[in-house]
C-alpha cells in the first residue's frame, strides 16, 4: 500500500509519542521553520494547532465531554487567555472550547493550568476521536428517556485509556450519545450517534440506544448517517464502541486521506458486513435495532425553561456567532454561581446554559448587565445562527464567517425581517464545512472570487437541510455570491420561506457576481 504523507508521518511517529519533543520545543522557543511540518501535525494529538495565517501563534482546543464544564475551570480558561493568549474565546459546534493567540514557550504551563481544574486538549485534533458530544440538558431535561451522563464518561475514560490502540485512526471520528429524545447531538452528522430506544429483551421493556453511522458532511461527498439495525443496552455502549473503532481502524481505507472517513468503510462494505465484523470483535449477537424513541430534531436550548426538578430552571443563553470574551467568561461564571449552582453546559449551537437556577432567582439573573449582550431570548434569526472559526484564525476558511454571519443576522433584525421560529443559519468557510452548512435551512460555504485584479470573499448558498425523520442535505442554488450581495439574497429566501429555488429577481441582481471568475 502507497502511504500518503499523513500516513506515513504517523507511521514515523505516533502523534502521542511528541510530547517530550513539544517540551523541548517550547522550553528552547524552537523557530517554527526548525521545527517542521511533521511535527507540528503531531503536536494536535494534544490539541495544539499552528496557525500558518499567523506565524508563531497556536491554537488550543479543550475537551468538554458533553459540553459539561465548572465555574472554575471556565475562571481558568478565561484567565489563561487574558494572560497568554489576546482574550477571544471560541464556543464550537463540537461543545469543544478554543484558545487563541497562544506561544509555544506558554503551551506546557496552559496544559499544566488546565490539567489542574480538570481540563485536558488530548486527541482533540487529527486522527482521533474528537469530543464526546451529549445534550446540554442530560439530567435535569424532564422528557430524557434517561441521563446519559455516566455513560458519556465511561465512553470517554475507556478511550484515553486505550492510548495508543485508539491513536492511529484512518481519519477522525465524530461521536454523540444523547439519550434525550430532542436528538441533542445532532446524530446524522456523526461518524457514530448512539440515539434513545427501546425494545423487549427477555420479556422485559429496555431502554437503550439504537446506532446511526457514516456521517460525515466534510468534503465533496457529505453524507447523513444511517442505522446500523443495532440496540445496545447502555451497559454495552463501550464494549461497542471499542469494537467498531478497532474495525475501522484495522479496516478503514488510508490510501487517498479525502476517502479516509468511515463513511467511505461504509460505502464499500455496506451496513450489515459492518456490523457482522463487530460482532466479530465483541464475540456476541447484537441485538437489532428497536424504536427509536426520538421525538423531534433539538432546539435551541435557549431562554428560561423549568428542569425535572421542582423549583429550579435552566436558562440558555445566546453566544452571537460563538465568540466570547475572557471577561464574559469570567462573568458566566460568576452568574453560574450566584444564580445556579457553579455548573455551565455548552451546546452545539455554539450557546451556553445556566442549569439549577431556583424560580425565586430569575428575576435577578435576567436582569444582570451581560444578558443585554448575550441574550436569552434573541429574535429567531439569531437563535440558530451557526459560523465556523473563519479566515481570521482558520487557514482553511476562505471567508470572515463569523463577521459576516453575524452582519447577516443584524442585517435581518434592523429590517424586522420576521424569521420562522427553528430556522436555521449555517455559515462554513470552505468545503470541510465545520458550520455545518449542508444541514441548515439557509447554508453558505465560502468561497473567492476574482474583481478585476482582486480576490474577493464570496459563497456558495446552499437551501433546504434538514434532520430528522425526513432528513436531506441542502441543495446548492448558487455559486460564488459576491459578500456584498448576501444580504439581499437572505432576505429574499426568507422572504420566501426557504424554497428550493431562488426568486428570478435576485437572480438578475445577482448576475454581476455570477459572470466573476471563480479563484480555484
Amino acid at each position: 500500500m502507497r502511504l500518503n504523507k499523513f500516513e506515513a508521518m504517523k507511521a514515523e511517529k505516533d502523534g502521542l509519542d511528541i510530547w517530550p519533543d513539544l517540551l523541548r520545543y517550547a522550553a528552547e522557543n524552537t523557530p517554527i521553520d526548525d521545527i517542521g511540518e511533521d511535527e507540528l501535525n503531531r503536536m494536535k494529538w494534544y490539541g495544539v494547532f499552528h496557525r500558518p495565517q499567523k506565524p508563531g501563534t497556536f491554537m488550543l482546543r479543550v475537551r468538554m465531554t458533553g459540553g459539561a464544564i465548572t465555574s472554575l475551570q471556565m475562571r481558568e480558561i478565561a484567565a489563561v487567555s487574558r494572560e497568554l493568549g489576546h482574550g477571544t474565546i471560541d464556543m464550537t459546534t463540537r461543545q469543544n472550547i478554543q484558545l487563541r493567540d497562544l506561544r509555544l514557550p506558554d503551551i506546557p504551563r496552559i496544559l499544566e493550568r488546565l490539567s489542574n481544574v480538570g481540563v485536558h486538549s488530548l486527541q482533540t485534533g487529527m486522527d482521533n476521536i474528537r469530543n464526546f458530544i451529549g445534550c446540554p440538558l442530560a439530567g435535569i431535561d424532564g422528557m430524557e428517556l434517561f441521563d446519559s451522563t455516566p455513560l458519556l464518561h465511561a465512553v470517554a475514560e475507556a478511550h484515553q485509556m486505550a492510548g495508543k490502540e485508539m491513536s492511529n485512526l484512518p481519519r477522525k471520528m465524530n461521536v454523540s450519545i444523547a439519550g434525550c429524545r430532542d436528538d441533542c447531538g445532532h446524530a446524522q452528522t456523526q461518524d457514530i450517534g448512539f440515539v434513545p430506544a427501546t425494545t423487549d429483551i427477555d420479556g422485559r421493556r429496555i431502554a437503550g440506544f439504537n446506532v446511526l453511522v457514516g456521517g460525515a458532511l466534510g468534503g465533496s461527498s457529505p453524507r447523513l448517517a444511517t442505522p446500523l439495525d443495532v440496540f445496545l443496552r447502555p451497559e454495552d455502549v463501550v464494549s461497542f464502541f471499542l469494537a467498531l473503532v478497532r474495525v475501522y481502524r484495522d479496516n478503514g481505507p488510508r490510501e487517498v486521506r479525502t476517502k479516509a472517513r468511515l463513511k467511505r468503510l461504509i460505502a464499500e462494505w455496506g451496513e450489515e458486513k459492518l456490523r457482522a465484523a463487530v460482532e466479530a470483535q465483541v464475540e456476541t449477537s447484537l441485538h437489532r435495532a428497536g424504536t427509536d424513541e426520538r421525538l423531534q430534531v433539538a432546539g435551541d436550548h435557549l431562554g428560561i425553561h423549568p428542569q425535572r426538578q421542582v423549583g429550579v430552571n435552566y436558562v440558555g443563553l445566546h453566544i452571537p456567532v460563538g465568540r466570547v470574551t475572557a471577561d464574559q467568561l469570567d462573568e458566566l461564571a460568576h452568574l453560574a454561581d450566584m444564580y445556579g449552582s457553579g455548573e455551565l453546559r455548552l451546546t452545539i449551537d455554539q450557546n451556553v446554559v445556566i442549569p439549577h437556577v431556583p424560580d425565586s432567582a430569575l428575576s435577578a439573573l435576567l436582569a444582570e448587565p451581560l444578558l443585554a449582550t448575550l441574550r436569552p431570548n434573541p429574535p429567531a434569526v439569531w437563535r440558530s445562527l451557526v459560523a465556523c472559526t473563519g479566515n481570521d484564525y482558520c487557514h482553511f476558511s476562505l471567508i470572515d464567517t463569523k463577521k459576516h454571519a453575524f452582519d447577516l443576522a443584524a442585517d435581518l433584525e434592523r429590517k424586522g425581517i420576521q424569521v420562522p421560529k427553528g430556522t436555521r443559519i449555517h455559515v462554513s468557510g470552505c468545503v470541510h464545512a465545520c458550520g455545518k452548512h449542508h444541514v441548515g435551512d439557509i447554508g453558505l460555504q465560502g468561497s473567492n472570487i476574482r474583481v478585476g485584479s482582486r480576490v474577493e470573499e464570496a459563497a456558495d448558498v446552499y437551501v433546504g437541510g434538514k434532520l430528522g425523520d425526513d432528513a436531506r442535505l441542502a441543495t446548492k442554488v448558487l455559486d460564488n455570491v459576491h459578500v456584498e450581495d448576501l444580504p439581499v439574497l437572505i432576505e429574499a429566501l426568507v422572504r420566501q420561506r426557504f424554497q428550493q429555488t431562488v426568486p428570478l429577481s435576485v437572480m438578475r441582481l445577482l448576475e454581476r457576481t455570477n459572470n466573476l471568475e471563480a479563484v480555484s
